[in-house]
């Protein structure tokens, strides 16, 4: 038999050469790559050497340059590769043997060649044998042991097939073999793609569906809150048209109540407004220097009747601070509004601040129930309220803190919170008194003090 293939070995090497342009994914191991077929065919029709021979001229590797080290050794694993498996397969059988003796020689040929060929990847990467397992497994649609030893199964059909009939089938064989691994491969990256598009788009879903579910329990309670003061007003000014003139105490209490309520609906807008425009990036912070002293004492002055509850600790000479007024104080107003919301009349609730090398420490502590630990991480998502239900204690529309922490981020502060069950929560923001963006003229309030 050998004087009969010798000559055709040059044939074989070009074969070979043809596939191994075609590489198989990355981490796919011998089972996925159609020259693992060849080889296997070569093991079967030649001797030891002559398939080692053929292997080691056929392993070129012409897909951009490698390092003379790394193809040396492409070239000296496939010789040892092929050669120990033609040793295997002609001790056992030979090619033109019945199928009872032809098919074990061949499946022990075959195997060998197949853990060879993963032994010499795992040596090549330095990679443990499981991981290399498992990486190779992922590379294809199929998995161990079906990709075992993979395209090695048809390297049998390819040398019966070019003894009976010649090269120019073993030549279409391999090249349908080819389209069709090429094909199979990429049906399953694209299946892969598809449903990793069907996962993102189920989430996107139930994302939307999350939101519209947001937005209908914002309409409904943002309703309620509208409504709630302006039915208050209403009612008082129907009570004023018939009040007598001659009663200004009375007079004078009815309309407190109307402009509580009038302002309780100017804060909701305020809230609202807001919101759009730190969504839509419209709101810009204007840094200048301020007096956070002043801020505070505005902030408390403008919660009406609230403000005998709150209690101010502010430091000594406290220096300015290169930021925006307004949306300190709209900080601040927040977090107190939000602490005398859930502390029971008539405990005081606590506005701080002290001053911290080059940053200002501000902080509202309450008197109220707290907050339970799962809930801390949601409390300044927008519209999201510890108490959901229609029959909390607290009003609001669940915007508070949400504004707080994107405020604070415009700031360029941070804020966190400290909360126990039954004692309370503190509130903590912590702004750089010197802004990065100041402001012309800012340093008239500093000379000023």
């Amino acid at each position: 038999m050998a004087e009969q293939v010798h000559p055709t070995m040059l044939v074989w090497v070009a074969i070979l050469a043809a596939v191994e342009l075609v590489p198989p994914p990355a981490w796919g191991g011998p089972g996925l790559s159609v020259a693992f077929a060849v080889q296997v065919a070569v093991a079967m029709l030649y001797p030891p050497a002559a398939a080692g021979a053929v292997a080691f001229f056929g392993a070129v590797q012409l897909r951009g340059r490698r390092p003379l080290a790394a193809a040396w050794w492409d070239h000296s694993q496939a010789l040892v590769v092929t050669a120990a498996g033609s040793g295997v397969f002609h001790a056992l059988a030979s090619v033109h043997d019945p199928w009872r003796r032809l098919l074990p020689g061949y499946g022990a040929a075959a195997a060998l060649m197949w853990l060879a060929g993963a032994a010499g990847t795992v040596l090549r990467t330095r990679t443990p044998l499981r991981e290399a397992l498992a990486r190779m497994n992922a590379a294809s649609p199929y998995r161990f042991p079906a990709t075992f030893p993979g395209m090695g199964w048809f390297g049998l059909p390819a040398a019966r097939l070019y003894l009976a009939e010649g090269l120019w089938p073993v030549v279409i064989l391999l090249g349908l073999l080819v389209y069709a691994r090429t094909t199979c491969l990429k049906a399953w990256h694209q299946r892969g793609e598809l449903a990793a598009l069907l996962e993102r788009e189920q989430r996107a879903a139930a994302e939307l569906r999350r939101l519209d579910q947001a937005k209908g329990q914002f309409v409904a309670v943002a309703a309620h809150e509208v409504r709630t003061p302006l039915t208050a007003i209403l009612g008082y000014v129907a009570i004023l048209r018939r009040w007598p003139a001659n009663d200004p105490v009375t007079t004078d209490r009815y309309l407190g109540i109307v402009e509580r309520q009038a302002n309780r609906l100017l804060g909701l807008a305020d809230s609202l407004l807001t919101a759009a425009r730190l969504e839509h990036g419209g709101l810009a912070a204007v840094f200048r220097w301020t007096s956070v002293e002043e801020v505070c004492k505005e902030v408390v002055e403008g919660l009406g009747d609230d403000r005998a509850r709150v209690r101010l600790d502010l430091a000594p000479d406290l220096p300015p601070v290169s930021t925006d007024g307004r949306c300190l104080g709209q900080v601040l107003g927040n977090l107190l509004d939000n602490a005398l919301k859930y502390s029971p009349p008539p405990d005081p609730c606590e506005l701080g601040v002290r001053q911290e090398a080059d940053q200002l420490v501000c902080w509202v502590r309450d008197q109220g129930a707290g907050i339970p630990r799962p809930e801390l991480d949601r409390i300044f998502d927008r519209f999201y309220q510890v108490d959901g239900s229609d029959s909390r204690p607290a009003a609001g529309v669940g915007l508070g803190l949400s504004l707080v922490r994107e405020l604070v981020d415009a700031l360029g502060g941070t804020i966190s919170v400290d909360s126990q069950l039954g004692r309370g929560s503190r509130f903590t923001v912590t702004l750089p008194i010197r802004s990065p963006t100041r402001a012309e003229g800012g340093d008239a309030l500093r000379r000023g003090r």
